[in-house]
């Protein structure tokens, strides 16, 4: 212990180390301590496909096997995105006050209590309770899992190890599809309840506590230990570096904060932080954001696969397809990921709404002329192939991007109170956009309107992408927080942003 308080007064690095250690510094980008670490939380996201695949392939067998009303299949399918705003807002208690790890973990029980309420389900609402509990774990856990990847992640790195999520969601659809079609639901079931099992193996060997929460909270020493753990190194200049530099963070932040409130409420809190141009710029734009990333439907057609499936492609087996969009999803999360380590958000979410944006025209072009008698197998194939493209852009920026710049984004100090209300707004938007599917179709006059609308907002999601979101790819923490102190308006920013940037990438 006297060791680690000597270490922690040091002078923050002597010059020659400085000198030794600047040309190896990208040699140092990447430590298996702190990939293990971002892959342990990311199984969370197993989870999260679990629950997202698990209701295209429930609903079609309980119409065929029990007939439920469309009311009944709409809440099944729904009820996930019903919970999650209130996993979202649990974690505004939790994040700031036990940290990252321990309100991950808390999420692990609601995950296998829910999974076993569905398999063992003798009436739809036993279904749609466990369901309930699956979506409040599923946004308990994969929200923690971003703001502790986000703060633990070397920033050239952040976005591909932030996106390993993407790869394991993908995989845990791509499972309920494989499985969903050839075994009954029960089965299938219980094999998410056995896959749900592998955060709980993972976050027992390599997980320490984010350093980054450690130090806010004044526990030095274990922020040390926990940061040495993560560069994969004993208490090297890098590793003492990098702690005085949070350090330093912390202690300017800290001469900001008003003490009065930081004692308050969790609402007054919450007041207080809007009222801050680093705060409030980034969660106005993440709640409009949020809005046109669900209305572009990518999140519906996820629940109701099977089923869109069979309007748009009519005459292709249905099996066939739902798998090939499977693979589709789960192949490009590995591209996603090496793409989030080369290019910046902002490029990867415009190309990925325009692809979104023709694809759907297309297909709902095909669909008007196959509703006019013109009807053949290479319109057919035509629509399957843009519904395949239509996931395939959506799975590597439109989908992905919006859940990771939060984390990104908020301060340090906010992010426990204001990334859960965000992701509740966020997911009570899913829930409107996956509910009242079918109302919105009925009000647009069909399939053909439910692909313009999509169409149209994903073209719209471009054009707000291209005015209001910063490039957050390669920046530290605090630079993205420095560019919301100056800047709202991305293509009016200020010169001393953009040099910074460009120091930055």
């Amino acid at each position: 212990m006297e060791e680690e308080s000597i270490k922690l007064n040091e002078n923050p690095v002597k010059q020659e180390f400085e000198a030794e250690e600047i040309p190896n510094e990208n040699k140092k980008t990447f430590n298996w301590a702190e990939f293990l670490a971002c892959v342990s939380v990311a199984t969370t996201n197993l989870h999260t496909g679990f629950a997202l695949g698990f209701s295209a392939i429930l609903i079609p067998q309980l119409d065929e096997m029990e007939k439920i009303s469309n009311s009944q299949s709409s809440w099944i399918a729904s009820s996930i995105s019903i919970a999650a705003p209130f996993g979202c807002l649990f974690i505004a208690f939790t994040l700031d006050r036990i940290g990252r790890i321990s309100t991950f973990k808390i999420s692990l029980w609601p995950c296998f209590i829910g999974w076993i309420l569905i398999a063992l389900a003798f009436n739809p609402m036993m279904i749609i309770v466990g369901r309930l509990l699956t979506g409040f774990a599923m946004s308990v856990g994969t929200n923690s899992a971003n703001v502790y990847m986000a703060e633990i992640s070397n920033p050239k790195l952040r976005g591909s190890m932030m996106s390993i999520g993407s790869v394991m969601l993908s995989f845990g659809i791509l499972l309920m599809y494989c499985t969903g079609l050839y075994l009954h639901w029960r089965t299938v079931a219980w094999i998410a309840f056995v896959g749900a099992f592998f955060p709980v193996l993972m976050t027992a060997f390599w997980t320490p506590e984010s350093p980054v929460w450690l130090i806010h909270k004044g526990q030095d020493v274990k922020a040390l230990k926990s940061l040495a753990y993560l560069k994969n190194s004993k208490y090297s200049a890098d590793v003492q570096e990098t702690f005085n530099e949070m350090k330093s963070i912390k202690e300017k932040k800290d001469l900001l904060i008003n003490k009065e409130i930081e004692k308050s409420n969790v609402f007054r809190r919450i007041a207080w932080h809007l009222s801050k141009p680093t705060v409030f710029k980034p969660a106005l734009i993440m709640v409009v954001f949020f809005v046109l990333q669900q209305f572009t439907g990518i999140y519906t057609f996820q629940f109701h696969a099977v089923k869109m499936l069979q309007e748009v492609a009519q005459g292709i087996n249905i099996k066939f397809a739902t798998l090939l969009f499977g693979l589709f999803r789960f192949s490009l999360s590995f591209l996603a990921t090496g793409m989030l380590h080369n290019y910046g958000r902002r490029p990867l979410c415009m190309i990925s709404g325009i692809i979104m944006g023709i694809t759907l025209f297309i297909s709902g072009l095909c669909f008007y002329l196959r509703t006019n008698g013109e009807e053949s197998i290479i319109m057919t194939w035509i629509s399957l192939l843009c519904m395949l493209l239509y996931i395939s852009a959506g799975s590597v920026g439109i989908m992905l991007i919006p859940w990771i710049l939060p984390s990104e984004m908020f301060p340090t100090e906010v992010k426990g109170l204001l990334i859960g209300p965000i992701m509740a707004w966020c997911n009570a938007v899913m829930f409107v956009a996956v509910h009242f599917y079918e109302d919105l179709k009925r009000i647009l006059g069909g399939m053909l309107g439910i692909l313009w609308f999509y169409s149209f907002i994903s073209i719209l999601a471009v054009f707000f992408v291209w005015l209001l979101i910063p490039e957050t790819h390669k920046m530290k923490l605090f630079e993205i927080e420095d560019y919301f102190k100056d800047n709202t308006i991305f293509l009016l920013r200020k010169k001393k942003t953009v040099k910074n940037e460009q120091l930055c990438t």
